[in-house]
């Protein structure tokens, strides 16, 4: 065995087997790059989606399976495969750009951090509710909320409950508070940010701009969105596309240690809400 891969490194010189060597580690890394880019966002279902189309091109003809009409519009689909991925991952790629020349925003926190920052948005958002006061905190988990930190005010803050309680209030003309705040690394990132309002037209229609765009960002992020209804104080998280409502303070400090207590993101538990309650904004 020795032998043989002696003979094959042999034909080739030290220099081109150097960089063979380098090709294949930066290929790995765009690769790599890429993949956590689009971790915990709607891109990764397109991606596999494509991958999929490919697949079936392959095994389309007709040496395989003869599928000779499927792999003459699957052949045209492959022909225009760049463009497709530029209009497709626009969004994507627009933002990786920005953000190739950064280093990683991916900090771990350790479960200490993590119950510490659960305390405190439990706290903060009990706060909120009996005063009435209406909040946005989207809390970033795998999936990158760069672009929409960007388009805030950045803080770069420690998560506090009297921070968040100032952010929302709405006195002395607070221009923070119709917005949403993002946390990202453990830390309030950036406050008054505008997040993408959900088109799902099952959303409840007395749900208002809030909930919307908590459902909204969740559709097209992993990011797990806390909110507060200004009329009813009700506090509500979204994931997923979906809203769970009416939540205490011990349920909702059940789920986001699910979701955000720990060093690493857990998928979230079924809470029991308390009775349904009309909600606002």
């Amino acid at each position: 065995m020795f032998d043989v891969l002696h003979q094959a490194f042999s034909v080739y010189e030290p220099l081109d087997i150097v960089l063979s060597a380098v090709d294949f580690v930066l290929v790995y890394l765009l690769i790599y790059q890429v993949l956590v880019l689009i971790r915990g966002t709607k891109a990764v279902g397109v991606l596999v989606g494509l991958l999929l189309l490919i697949v079936f091109f392959f095994v389309s003809k007709d040496e395989y399976l003869g599928l000779s009409t499927l792999h003459w519009l699957l052949d045209k689909f492959i022909g225009s495969f760049i463009l497709v991925v530029v209009v497709l991952f626009q969004a994507d790629i627009r933002r990786a750009l920005a953000t190739f020349a950064r280093s990683s925003v991916f900090r771990t926190m350790t479960a200490q951090q993590g119950a510490q920052l659960v305390e405190e948005l439990v706290r903060a958002s009990t706060a909120l509710s009996r005063a009435r006061i209406g909040a946005l905190i989207a809390i970033e988990r795998d999936g990158d909320l760069a672009q929409y930190a960007d388009e805030g005010v950045k803080l770069d803050a420690m998560v506090s409950n009297e921070a968040l309680f100032a952010i929302f209030n709405p006195s002395n003309a607070n221009p923070l508070h119709d917005g949403a705040t993002i946390i990202r690394s453990g830390r309030v990132a950036a406050a008054g940010c505008f997040l993408p309002l959900t088109a799902n037209p099952r959303v409840d229609k007395a749900l208002g701009t809030r909930h919307r765009a908590a459902i909204g960002l969740t559709e097209d992020t992993d990011a797990a969105v806390l909110i507060v209804s200004e009329e009813t104080g009700v506090i509500s998280v979204a994931l997923g596309g979906k809203l769970t409502r009416n939540l205490d303070a011990n349920s909702l400090r059940q789920l986001l240690h699910a979701l955000v207590g720990s060093a690493q993101a857990k998928p979230a538990p079924r809470v029991r809400p308390a009775a349904p309650a009309p909600e606002g904004s």
